[in-house]
């Protein structure tokens, strides 16, 4: 039996927020401008009174949903959680309600490494883990650093807890 350490903890990177951070920043002139043509336009003359006021801070509504929209999406990123140990692959994710995932690592059957040209950019990639478990047959590990050491902590791990419990994959 193996000690029962953790090989490694990690996190996806935020660039997979990146859509998000484009469209913030996209986002910021569509605002200005809105607010602009609100302003010349004199909308007070034409509405009634307590929507005019609505209409006139519709640009400050708009910026407040596109920040806590892109809040909400860094927040989803930051709550998801890798972790291997000699016993098992663990993944977690959830901000309102936590998710627990498990795949023991003798049940792990394959793997494939894959990197978009922004992640070698930054040293990500990710990393697909394909298992015989029933609930989770297929585990993606997106935007994790250094994706070939992980693979192959895994991979010796994986070696390891089938001989100890004598798991034999026959295809």
């Amino acid at each position: 039996m193996i000690e029962n350490t953790t090989y490694f903890k990690c996190r996806p990177s935020q660039l997979l927020n990146l859509q998000a951070f484009l469209l913030t920043v996209l986002a910021i002139p569509i605002v200005i401008l809105l607010k602009i043509m609100l302003k010349e336009q004199q909308m007070s003359s034409i509405l009634p009174e307590k929507l005019a006021i609505h209409v006139d801070r519709l640009p400050i509504y708009l910026s407040i949903y596109i920040l806590i929209n892109l809040f909400w999406q860094m927040l989803k990123v930051w709550c998801i959680r890798y972790e291997i140990d000699p016993e098992q692959l663990r993944y977690t994710s959830g901000v309102i309600l936590r998710k627990h995932e498990f795949v023991e690592n003798y049940r792990i059957k394959d793997y494939a490494i894959e990197k978009t040209l922004i992640y070698r950019m930054f040293g990500l990639g990710n990393l697909t883990i394909y298992t015989s478990d029933k609930t989770t047959p297929i585990l993606h590990l997106y935007a994790i650093r250094k994706p070939e050491e992980k693979y192959q902590i895994l991979r010796g791990l994986v070696e390891i807890s089938r001989k100890e419990k004598r798991v034999y994959e026959i295809d």
